[in-house]
Formats: C-alpha cells, sequence, structure tokens
C-alpha cells in the first residue's frame, strides 16, 4: 500500500459487561487508503468494537490510536471532532428537511448560530451559507443525489437515505468512516450505487472506511483487507481471496455463504 502508517491502530482490546467478554483482545490495523471489511455471524463483537472505536464505550483495557492520539476512553464528539466518523444501521435523516438542509446541518461551529453574528455581520453569514451550500451539493453529486437536493429526506426511499447518511459524513470532512451495514435492506441496483459511491469516496476524498456488512458480495467485491470476528475475537484477516480460502472463516462462521461471493 501507498500509505507507510496505519490510520488506525487497535491493540489488544477487551470489553467486558458485567462478566460477559464481547471484545476479546482484538487487535489489526486500518490502512488510510483502504476500505476495510468487518464481518463475522451475529454476536460476534462487531457492533460493540464499532462502539468502542467511535467513543459510544470506553474499552475494559487495550489502546486504540487513531492518526497518531489514543482515542480509547474518549467521548464521541471528541473522536468525531478528530475525524473519525460513525453511521449507523439505520439512518437518522432529519425527515421533514430537505435533502439538502439535512447536509447544510452537519458542519459547525456556523456563523448563523450565532444571533449577534446575524445582526452586526449579516454579509459574513451570507458567505459562509453560500460555502456550505455548495459544499453540501459538492457531497451529494459524490452520491448521485443532486437531484432530490429540494426533496423532503422523510420521503426517501431506504436506499437513498443510506446515500444521504454517507453524504452527511462527508460533510464533515473524515479521515475515517465507520458505516454500519450499508447494505441492510437495500435493493441491489442501489447497493451498487452505494459500493461505488463508497470506492469514490475512497478515491477522491483519501476517506478511510471500516464497514460492518452481512452481504458477502459487497464486501468481496468492495473490501480490501477484511478483516473476521467471532465470539469477540478476530479470528482471520487478509485479502478476500486469503479470507474466502481460510478453513476458520469456512467451516466455522460464513460456510456456504462466502463461496458465493467469490
Amino acid at each position: 500500500m501507498a500509505a507507510t502508517a496505519p490510520i488506525l491502530q487497535v491493540q489488544d482490546v477487551v470489553k467486558d459487561f458485567d462478566g460477559l467478554r464481547a471484545v476479546d483482545h482484538c487487535t489489526f490495523d486500518v490502512w488510510p487508503d483502504a476500505i476495510t471489511g468487518l464481518i463475522g455471524p451475529n454476536g460476534a463483537g462487531k457492533t460493540t468494537l464499532f462502539n468502542l472505536l467511535s467513543g459510544a464505550l470506553a474499552p475494559t483495557s487495550g489502546r486504540i490510536i487513531f492518526d497518531g492520539r489514543r482515542i480509547d476512553g474518549m467521548e464521541m464528539h471528541e473522536t468525531f471532532g478528530l475525524g473519525l466518523v460513525r453511521t449507523f444501521q439505520i439512518p437518522r435523516e432529519m425527515a421533514r428537511m430537505t435533502v439538502l438542509e439535512n447536509l447544510m446541518l452537519v458542519p459547525a461551529p456556523q456563523l448563523g448560530e450565532r444571533l449577534w453574528a446575524s445582526w452586526l455581520t449579516p454579509w459574513r453569514v451570507a458567505r459562509q451559507e453560500r460555502r456550505i451550500e455548495a459544499q453540501a451539493l459538492d457531497a451529494l453529486g459524490l452520491v448521485s443525489l443532486s437531484h432530490l437536493a429540494n426533496e423532503y429526506a422523510g420521503n426517501l426511499s431506504g436506499g437513498q437515505k443510506k446515500l444521504l447518511e454517507l453524504a452527511r459524513t462527508l460533510m464533515a470532512e473524515p479521515k475515517m468512516v465507520l458505516l454500519d451495514e450499508p447494505g441492510a435492506g437495500v435493493n441491489r441496483i442501489l447497493l451498487r450505487s452505494i459500493a461505488s459511491n463508497i470506492l469514490r469516496a475512497s478515491v477522491e476524498r483519501g476517506v478511510a472506511f471500516i464497514i460492518i456488512e452481512h452481504d458477502m458480495q459487497l464486501v468481496m467485491a468492495l473490501c480490501d483487507p477484511i478483516v473476521v470476528m467471532a465470539n469477540g475475537s478476530v479470528i482471520a484477516q487478509g485479502t478476500p481471496l486469503q479470507v474466502q480460502q481460510d478453513p476458520r472463516v469456512l467451516e466455522a462462521y460464513l460456510g456456504g455463504q462466502i463461496h458465493g461471493a467469490a
């Protein structure tokens, strides 16, 4: 890979809940020019690990280093401020606002939120709003939603809401995005569009991605490397071909599903 150092290092991370170990000594690296897949059966610990990476939970032990800084124990607003952004399986759009307005809410702080600025320097407020609108339109173009800029977000289909969620993360100018099941409940046509736009964001914006996904066709086509979890532990990691050929993955966790993705 072109990058000389990982953007994310997960080092021997453990998370216990009242005697139950949800994440068990996980270790892996993520590179800034990669789309990394995180797969495994239900209950493998993937979502808990996402919560640890994003700051929603603190690990019981271990270290998480992002862009050269230790972030284990930081809260979500702190990791967000460093450029680590998370999406959720169920999109959380502002249904009664337009698609464009949903995106324009993201950048912060904004001068228009300060009453004195609106009164005393309205030209500065207007200039910033024009810049944010241009940024939002650019993000919509990247995810192929420009034609729906003035549509209410609540009227979008499930797949379109996933694309809107991706565009909202790009408005935060992230270094890394944690994507939680972008393919869930999405038809195959829109799924291809989502995959294509993730790839575009990675190449054109230099954004690193970690993707939790159960759709093996999407994972094998889009992600490299792939990290496989089971029972809270990382059991395999490597290229799609290496994962597909790993006996631990084939026999115990994915079965025939992964063969269909080859």
